[in-house]
């Protein structure tokens, strides 16, 4: 792990004492590494991490809290974000928005156009 590398500590500050699936975090670690990159890395690694999130193991109200939380904070993930597309930008604001009322309140998640199928069929929309 490099010096400067946050990912660690942002993961932990995010999952805290939940339970999330292992897949989970490789997951997150591959947006976290291509958000400063190449569009079409970062849709790529979006759209599998959304399409985990539709999946009977991976949408759990763990694994959609933790997420919320983990993109709630992408301003301290000491990137540059300027350069991310508008569409991307859109779907990470989400993805850091109204997903935790997936399980619980999925009529406010369904509102913002937050729900992970809804979030996944967005992403496929978006040509990079």
């Amino acid at each position: 792990m490099p010096a400067n590398d946050t990912f660690e500590p942002l993961f932990r500050n995010a999952a805290r004492v939940r339970r999330v699936s292992r897949q989970l975090a490789p997951l997150l670690r591959n947006v976290y590494d291509t958000v400063d990159g190449e569009a079409a890395a970062l849709r790529a690694a979006l759209e599998e991490l959304v399409a985990f999130l539709t999946t009977p193991a991976g949408r759990t109200d763990a694994n959609l809290c933790v997420t919320d939380a983990f993109f709630s904070g992408i301003e301290g993930w000491g990137k540059p974000l300027a350069g991310i597309p508008p569409a991307l930008r859109a779907i990470i604001n989400d993805l850091g928005g109204a997903l935790h009322d997936t399980i619980y309140a999925p009529h406010i998640a369904s509102n913002f156009e937050s729900l992970p199928e809804q979030l996944l069929e967005r992403l496929r929309k978006i040509s990079v």
